[in-house]
């Protein structure tokens, strides 16, 4: 049986924000983390699954992990799903801050949440945020004492007050490593796609455990998602993303906001991935926002892979179906016969670690340097093909021979050539197109895209 991919444990101690929904516990950690990337808004439940990020002070660290708002009464099946990501994540934190709306008065959920985190044992610091002021700070004191926890911060996620004071205590309170565990290179691979065609479920499949919520509900995730995991001995960063639709489909309102800015989040997602999964939903044909994810990803110059999902529940399958769906997506796509696809059920985990074999084939390939024989070769294969006259046919201006001096490869990551000849504007189209093939021919670049200059010059590149 193959090995599984497996999550990999962090080398520092992790801290919890918990709290009910609107207690700021988001703001409070693009504070404390200058992440800026968890998602604020006055919406209930703005924050559903966690968000992680490593917090620096005075030489120290910890992973400071957000949550979304608790509510231990509720009968809500987004509350309910919400309720275990707390569960999950303060049973391996080692602190625990309890974040609660220090504006406000003592909450029900404020007292249900108290209860849980005293049967828990583990340490509690109550952060009394929205403490803007000084008549703020001691208004908070005063009404949450009963909460009746040792250590009580008034701070403010706003302007930052007594948030220093906060760190100093979560310090305090967690063991700090002195050894590191040494750096390997991690794989981002950003999984992407449309609301609801399975991309979350893949996550929780590929990580063998259900780190972030799965619902049918449209954009029930909203903020990126990293986390770690080894496979083959190789480290891949899986980042799980809030899905992409039109924005005629995109709401109005503190609504429309929030799915703004996960779409930007999904986007600088993209952007700093190295591999791009594109899952696609087998059951439904190929829409305008499809096509426009996939230029989105190639402006970009990213490499891919294309996760046909839900595969089981294409009814009558024959030995030949495949065959069908590929050419399918290939003339919608206009892919190559390379171009890696694969059709996977992530909630049967069907096929689902093989899709990391191919994250690993197409990163190799982006980062592969052709030989400057190889290149030699393709100049001579493309110039000894055409007698004269048909040089000449192959030129943009008919009239003057095709004239080319070097081919050279100058980068990868993507992959990028350069054609260097005296008339750049002499070369035509049909020349790139025929040198692209070439390339492709001898290295297959399956899922990268490849990048072909034309120059008189390096210099000029």
């Amino acid at each position: 049986m193959p090995a599984a991919p497996k999550p990999v444990a962090s080398e520092y101690p992790n801290v919890v924000l918990i709290g009910r929904t609107n207690a700021g516990k988001s703001t409070l950690f693009n504070r404390l983390t200058d992440a800026g990337h968890a998602i604020v808004s006055p919406i209930p439940n703005t924050t559903r699954d966690q968000n992680r990020a490593l917090v620096h002070w005075k030489g120290c660290s910890a992973n400071l992990i957000d949550t979304g708002g608790l509510d231990m009464s509720s009968y809500d099946p987004l509350d309910q799903a919400i309720r275990e990501q707390v569960e999950r994540a303060v049973s391996n934190a080692a602190t625990i801050i309890f974040v609660v709306d220090g504006q406000g008065d003592l909450m029900p959920q404020d007292i249900d949440s108290a209860r849980f985190l005293q049967k828990i044992g583990k340490p509690v610091i109550v952060a009394l945020n929205k403490a803007d002021n000084v008549r703020q700070r001691h208004q908070a004191e005063a009404t949450f004492a009963r909460l009746s926890f040792t250590e009580s911060i008034p701070c403010s996620a706003k302007n930052g007050t007594g948030t220093a004071e906060l760190l100093d205590t979560i310090f305090a309170t967690i063991p700090q490593h002195s050894t590191r565990i040494e750096e390997r290179l991690a794989i981002q691979v950003a999984l992407v796609g449309q609301p609801n065609v399975g991309k979350s479920t893949l996550f929780n499949s590929l990580l063998g455990e259900p780190r972030v919520i799965v619902s049918p509900l449209p954009h029930t995730t909203r903020d990126p998602h990293d986390t770690l995991i080894e496979y083959h001995d190789r480290l891949y960063n899986l980042i799980d993303t809030a899905g992409m639709r039109r924005k005629t489909k995109v709401g109005t309102g503190h609504q429309g906001m929030i799915e703004i800015l996960s779409v930007r989040g999904t986007k600088e997602t993209i952007s700093r991935a190295d591999v791009v999964v594109c899952v696609i939903e087998a059951s439904k044909r190929i829409s305008h926002q499809d096509k426009a994810l996939f230029d989105y990803i190639k402006m970009k110059g990213k490499s891919f892979v294309l996760a046909i999902n839900k595969w089981d529940l294409v009814p009558n399958k024959t030995p030949t179906t495949i065959n069908d769906y590929f050419k399918y997506y290939s003339q919608q796509f206009d892919f190559s016969p390379q171009t890696p696809i694969i059709f996977i059920s992530a909630l049967e985990h069907q096929r689902t670690t093989a899709i990391l074999d191919l994250v690993q084939s197409v990163y190799d390939f982006q980062l592969h340097w052709m030989t400057q024989a190889e290149l030699d070769g393709i100049v001579r294969q493309i110039m000894s093909r055409q007698p004269k006259e048909r040089r000449q046919g192959f030129a943009a201006k008919p009239k003057r021979d095709l004239v080319i001096h070097a081919l050279k490869q100058y980068s990868v990551k993507p992959p990028r050539f350069v054609l260097l000849t005296p008339r750049p504007k002499n070369v035509a189209p049909a020349v790139i197109h025929a040198i692209e093939k070439a390339i492709r021919d001898r290295c297959p670049y399956d899922g990268v895209p490849i990048y072909l200059d034309v120059s008189q010059t390096m210099d000029a590149i």
